[in-house]
């Protein structure tokens, strides 16, 4: 029947996958010189055949004609900072961003927060973290929306009763969410890029977020950690874009700018690297004065955005309480 056509299409792939597999299994098995990197790239191909129908021009010609009347917050997942989206109209599919800081600048408190924020607006985030378990990533949300203490947050124990109860609140919260978190360690990028995959087929509209870029493990061989480094960086992009999904990857940043007077981060202080700059839809720096600034009054992060090939570069500022990990629009505290 014309209506089970779909059906019937998806069930003949998903049998030819089975066999395709199974005979690069076999192939891998008795050749003697084994090449690990392109038998994973054959079940990588295997694998997404049939996932995913490019669309023609026209086709994206004609879903441009309401774009002038869409709001620029709405063509992208808001990072629920109303200053940031302004400057980059929040996270747009198929795009890579790069968020940059040294140590302890609130990298992982901003990308929990654009997290909550992208599950606010029906969006699923995709986490791989590869220096914190879950556990500690959930501790983290639990804390901010429910007003605790990170280190009590840890010790949950010593909580007050009304902090006890702010922390099953926040539980039930969370738990009517969608989200995925991968906390396993020397995660690759073809384990990511199958996980992305295999959420995309999932859910309707997801987000990937992977803290830290270097961390990311590669089995192929390279001849210094700035060519390894800039693989990767071209790997998340194409990732990116062939799932047509926002990718946000956390980075630290080079030692060098401690030296200078003014420690604003630049995009030369990207580690490793300069193709992340380069492969990079948008770049951004979190940079806050109390870090390096005794006498500072508040621990607000400014968010400096390098590099925005899509639009405009500037920079915002936003409330941080580095307590309990909040992050929202100066505005509103």
């Amino acid at each position: 029947r014309v209506e089970n056509f779909r059906t019937y299409e998806q069930q003949l792939i998903e049998d030819y996958k089975k066999r395709r597999i199974e005979e690069i299994v076999v192939n891998f098995l008795n050749n003697k010189e084994r090449d690990l990197t392109k038998f994973m790239e054959e079940l990588r191909e295997t694998d997404e055949i049939g996932i995913r129908e490019e669309k023609s021009a026209h086709e994206i010609l004609l879903e441009m004609y309401d774009l002038p009347f869409v709001k620029k917050n709405e063509s992208g997942i808001s990072t629920g900072l109303s200053d940031l989206d302004k400057i980059i109209g929040g996270f747009q599919k198929g795009n890579s961003y790069i968020l940059g800081g040294r140590p302890s600048m609130g990298k992982s408190a901003m990308m929990l927060k654009f997290a909550l924020s992208a599950m606010k607006n029906n969006a699923v985030p995709v986490i791989f973290s590869l220096e914190m378990s879950k556990e500690s990533l959930l501790k983290r949300w639990i804390a901010t929306l429910g007003n605790i203490n990170l280190f009590l947050a840890n010790n949950p124990y010593e909580l007050t009763q009304r902090k006890k109860e702010a922390w099953q609140q926040a539980v039930n919260e969370l738990s009517k969410k969608q989200f995925e978190i991968y906390d396993q360690p020397a995660q690759t990028i073809e384990f990511i890029r199958a996980k992305t995959r295999q959420a995309q087929k999932e859910y309707d509209n997801i987000i990937v977020f992977i803290d830290y870029l270097t961390l990311i493990k590669d089995n192929r061989e390279y001849q210094s950690e700035h060519l390894r480094v800039g693989a990767i960086s071209k790997d998340l992009k194409n990732i990116a874009r062939e799932y047509d999904v926002p990718v946000i990857t956390l980075a630290q940043l080079s030692r060098i700018l401690e030296q200078r007077s003014d420690k604003r981060p630049m995009l030369s202080d990207l580690r490793e690297s300069g193709s992340i700059e380069e492969d990079a839809d948008c770049v951004m720096f979190l940079y806050r004065d109390s870090y390096y600034n005794k006498d500072a009054t508040d621990d607000n992060i400014e968010i400096i955005v390098a590099k925005h090939r899509n639009g405009p570069t500037g920079d915002c500022k936003v409330y941080y309480n580095k307590s309990t990990g909040l992050i929202g629009d100066l505005s509103e505290y």
